[in-house]
């Protein structure tokens, strides 16, 4: 359980028993729990305000996967219209891919989730838990926050509306993941196990077809999406290089000076038209390009310039 949750706990059994001691007239020790009462609701009020807290009330005190994939999830349809957006899913896809908490713990939540043509559903999530690799709470925690930070780094929606059967769904899944089966938890295992089976029977039984990217669908789409960046990205390098590799040294100042009026002249189109909460940032562009001048390093100016080409290429998006 969440601090918070314990502290306003704690401050309302205070708060009981200090309007009982009033109700008996014993105002000094109404008064003295009282005081104590709002010390604790004091402390649940900044552990709520705290960016931990925010981060709690939103994904769970262990971080739970299956919510902070879920909010990726719902970002996804959007982010597929512009090159930027597909470079994030293919990003976050990598992440998850490449950390061995957040792999499994994918396989984990996709499994269960989106279990189809099972024949003995209890038999299923019964022998599936016996398989499913638990983590220590600390190391889950540690590798989902990696998950949220990538999540909030990209500026992607994370108040997104997710059923409350789907978060039920989620914590029994995370149950079995953070907790070995042994004699003391039995039957918080045997009630995690019943909501999961309760998801995939009620799936089967409406014929409920999510209209989500299953792993293998998930996987496909992002090599797709990378062999399409890639192709782009490279011809668009084959360009820039070519520019600076066939032309005469004489000339290669005018290449330069050519993607740099070109990216200027876009940033200034950007300026004009942006919000004003927006001008400031596309101001600290501008100047950053404006200072990029020519140099004897030809590195250097096909860096520069590669970056000028990706600034004009987001802003034409």
């Amino acid at each position: 359980m969440a601090d918070f949750n314990v502290n306003s706990e704690k401050g309302s059994v205070l708060m009981q028993q200090a309007l009982k001691k009033y109700a008996k007239g014993d105002f000094e020790g109404g008064d003295k729990d009282r005081a104590e009462a709002n010390r604790y609701y004091d402390l649940a009020s900044a552990e709520i305000n705290s960016e931990a807290g925010k981060i709690t009330q939103l994904y769970g005190e262990s971080r739970n996967f299956g919510i902070i994939y879920n909010v990726f999830e719902q970002n996804i349809e959007n982010l597929w219209g512009t090159k930027e957006g597909k470079k994030i899913i293919k990003e976050c896809y990598n992440l998850i891919k490449s950390n061995k908490v957040l792999n499994e713990q994918f396989k984990i939540y996709d499994m269960f989730e989106k279990a189809q043509n099972v024949d003995d559903v209890k038999d299923f999530v019964n022998e599936a838990s016996n398989i499913v690799k638990t983590f220590d709470k600390k190391i889950v925690m540690e590798n989902n926050e990696k998950l949220i930070k990538f999540i909030r780094d990209k500026k992607l929606d994370e108040y997104v509306d997710i059923p409350e059967e789907t978060e039920n769904l989620y914590e029994a899944i995370e149950y079995i993941v953070l907790n070995k089966k042994t004699y003391d938890n039995v039957n918080d295992f045997v009630k995690a196990q019943n909501v999961i089976t309760e998801h995939i029977v009620k799936n089967q039984k409406n014929n409920i077809v999510e209209n989500k990217i299953t792993s293998v669908e998930f996987e496909d789409k992002i090599e797709e999406v990378e062999n399409e960046i890639n192709e782009k990205i490279n011809q668009e390098e084959k360009t820039l290089l070519d520019s600076f590799l066939t032309t005469k040294k004489q000339n290669k100042k005018e290449v330069f000076e050519s993607y740099k009026k070109k990216t200027l002249r876009k940033i200034k189109e950007m300026i004009e038209n942006s919000e004003d909460s927006d001008k400031a940032q596309w101001d600290k562009i501008y100047e950053n390009v404006s200072s990029k001048n020519f140099s004897e390093s030809m590195s250097e100016n096909i860096t520069n310039c590669a970056e000028m080409m990706e600034i004009c290429s987001t802003i034409d998006e």
